[in-house]
């Protein structure tokens, strides 16, 4: 009887325990221990309706960079940003001046300086540096009488007599009482027996004129085989002229055609024995022997 009465108690004792919730089951000492915070929690702000709160995993917004040059202030930089096809680009008035060749930029004080360093160049000889710069300030200062007269100085020292007639007398159109007028004067009564005389009433002889004022600039410039050209045309216009050999031969020279250039110094020679070329067309021709050999 005592066992069964042993069994009894431990059954129910068994259904006692099966019939306790599960929460009751665990004793206090195993609920772990929280502590209470010291002061109140602070309270939620409420969010507005229809916004949501920043997500935290998100990388925040970068700031605006300023606008640039060719922006308008408030307009965005971004490529993805709509492109308004009837705007037009800002005027580059300066640029389109410079890349146009007609057009003048007049700036007396770029020619001033030009005019200072084409002066310094001609004491130090070195013309054909002296003859850019003038050309510099005529292109930036039109019609300025000291270039036009130092521009006509270096031609003259480069022997371009043509070229050098016409500045000098230009010269003397702008400042008929200039500081250099007496100088201009006498340089043209100098130039004028070297001055191309196929220069003459038939159209002819204008053409003919021109192609050796022309080709008389491209020689300066160093354009040979250009000058080459003008001068060949002006040959076939005025063959008797001979100052149009001499400059033919000086463009052979330059494109080291030695053998031709030699034939056009003796051609020359032989039309104008005692001309104002005589000179170098012997130079010529003797420096032409020495290179060849012969």
């Amino acid at each position: 009887m005592a066992v069964i009465r042993i069994l009894t108690i431990f059954l129910a004792v068994m259904m006692i325990g099966f019939l306790q919730p599960a929460g009751a089951q665990e004793s206090q000492d195993n609920q772990p221990h929280i502590q209470p915070r010291e002061g109140a929690a602070p309270a939620k702000t409420k969010q507005p309706r229809g916004t949501q709160p920043p997500a935290q995993s998100q990388p925040q917004a970068q700031p605006t960079p300023p606008p640039m040059d060719d922006e308008e202030p408030g307009e965005s930089s971004s490529k993805d940003s709509q492109i308004d096809l009837n705007t037009r680009p800002p005027s580059r008035d300066r640029d389109s001046a410079a890349n146009d060749p007609s057009s003048q930029l007049f700036d007396p004080h770029r020619a001033m300086k030009d005019i200072e360093v084409g002066n310094y160049y001609l004491k130090q000889k070195n013309y054909r540096a002296a003859l850019d710069r003038f050309h510099d300030a005529l292109q930036y200062k039109p019609g300025d009488a000291e270039a036009t007269y130092g521009l006509a100085v270096t031609q003259e020292k480069l022997d371009l007599p043509s070229q050098a007639f016409k500045n000098y007398k230009k010269y003397l159109e702008i400042l008929p009482s200039g500081p250099q007028s007496k100088d201009a004067q006498e340089a043209l009564k100098r130039l004028a027996p070297r001055v191309d005389p196929s220069v003459a009433n038939s159209d002819q002889g204008k053409d003919a004129a021109k192609k050796i004022e022309i080709g008389e600039s491209l020689l300066a410039a160093n354009k040979y085989d250009d000058a080459r050209e003008q001068f060949e045309d002006a040959m076939r216009l005025t063959p008797e002229n001979p100052l149009i050999y001499f400059r033919l031969a000086q463009s052979l020279r330059g494109m080291q055609r030695l053998g031709p250039a030699r034939n056009f110094f003796q051609k020359y020679l032989e039309l104008q024995p005692n001309g104002p070329f005589a000179s170098d067309a012997k130079k010529g021709i003797n420096d032409i022997n020495y290179i060849l050999g012969k």
